[in-house]
Parts: C-alpha cells; sequence; structure tokens
C-alpha cells in the first residue's frame, strides 16, 4: 500500500484521492491519500512549506501505523523529506526528485516549470549541469491557481518559452501541473517531454513494489 500525504486541505474524497487515482490508474499500485489540515491554499512559499513539516511528519507516521509499505509526498517542493525519511521505516518518495531524476534518463537540456519565484532546492541540485532554467506561469501564485483558465494558458506559455531556449525536457515542479494533466497537453502541442511529478513518483513506486519489502500490491 502507498501512502499519499497531499500538501492541501481539501474536504471532497474524489479531490483528496485524485493524485492517488493518478497512480493507481497508471500503475495498478492500491493507495491510501491523506491530507494535511489547515493549509487550504497547500505550500507556496517558505512559510507554508515551515508550517507543512510537523503536519507532513505526523501524517507519515499514521499512514506507516496504517499499513502502508511506502510513503510519498505530493508536492513537488518535497517537503519534509528528509525528516520523514528519519521519523518512519517504509521507503518515502517525493514527487518533484522523482520528476528530476527521471527527466535525467531522456536529456541533458532541462528545464523547469514551477509556481515558486525559485526552483524547488532539491529538484536543482539533482539537475546539476542539465537544469537550463526556470519560469513560472503569469499571475500563478498557489496551486488553486493553475485550476483557472488564465492559469492553464500561463503554464502553457511558460512552457513554451523554456522550449524558445532549448529546453529539451520540462520538469513540472507543482503538483498542480498533475492535477490539470499539463503533461500530455504539453506533449501534444510543443513536441517536448514532460514530466509529471505524481506519474514520476507513481513510477518510483511501481518499480520499489518489486522489491523485496517493497510497496506490495
Amino acid at each position: 500500500m502507498l501512502g499519499i500525504i497531499r500538501v492541501i486541505t481539501l474536504h471532497e474524497e474524489s479531490a483528496i484521492h485524485l493524485h492517488g487515482e493518478l497512480i493507481e490508474r497508471r500503475y495498478g499500485l492500491p493507495v491510501i491519500s491523506r491530507c494535511i489540515p489547515d493549509q487550504p491554499q497547500g505550500v507556496y512559499n517558505d512559510e507554508t512549506e515551515a508550517e507543512s513539516l510537523p503536519k507532513i511528519i505526523r501524517l507519515a507516521r499514521e499512514l506507516e501505523q496504517q499499513g502502508c509499505t511506502a510513503i510519498g509526498i505530493s508536492c513537488a517542493a518535497d517537503p519534509a523529506l528528509q525528516e520523514a525519511r528519519l521519523a518512519v521505516k517504509v521507503p518515502v518518495l517525493g514527487a518533484g526528485s522523482c520528476a528530476a531524476h527521471m527527466s535525467l534518463a531522456y536529456s541533458s537540456k532541462i528545464g523547469v516549470l514551477t509556481i515558486l519565484t525559485e526552483v524547488p532546492p532539491l529538484i536543482r541540485s539533482i539537475l546539476g549541469d542539465a537544469y537550463l532554467g526556470m519560469d513560472r506561469p503569469d499571475g500563478v501564485t498557489t496551486t488553486l491557481d493553475l485550476g483557472t483558465p488564465a492559469g492553464r494558458a500561463g503554464a502553457l506559455a511558460g512552457a513554451a518559452r523554456l522550449v524558445e531556449r532549448g529546453a529539451e525536457a520540462i520538469v513540472l515542479a507543482c503538483t498542480g501541473f498533475a492535477t490539470i494533466g499539463l503533461a500530455a497537453e504539453l506533449e501534444e502541442q510543443l513536441g517536448i517531454r514532460a514530466f509529471d511529478p505524481i506519474l514520476a513518483l507513481g513510477a518510483a513506486a511501481s518499480a520499489a513494489a518489486s522489491l523485496p519489502g517493497g510497496v506490495r500490491r
């Protein structure tokens, strides 16, 4: 069982389980999803990330106690990744780092599309010399903004700018891009490989499932 930690407070079960459903549909893994409390706009700056850390660690422990054999943090900034790994005995995967690692298997000219003012540090360090640059959708400051027509158009425009700068692949450094299914749209419209952080996390969890003690089906 894979436990997914949503770093935004949601109330509808369908919304809470959306990212888990993407993984279940693509990789056939059983998933349970939980949200951190009292963060209706999610994690989008240093302050909200700091607020999320103890909540993520607490949820990781709870999911382990509920029988999860791996845990995924559904945020491309990978908040509390190292702390959660120290807090539990099961593997903990970060959506952002999974997408960054996967992109390196495809290209050495990688752009990052993010809603933050800077690329998440772990993604930046993983990409190393393959990092070509970043872009941010105009008018987007939280993951909720991506669900608007203007937010989606801004994301498409930001990705197009990265392609113009020479990017051969794009890491989507916000799990809100997974929510709106942006990767497939970028690949269709721009002809560029786009790495969805949730599907990348699912791929890593699926690979772990084949190892002894991995994510049991």
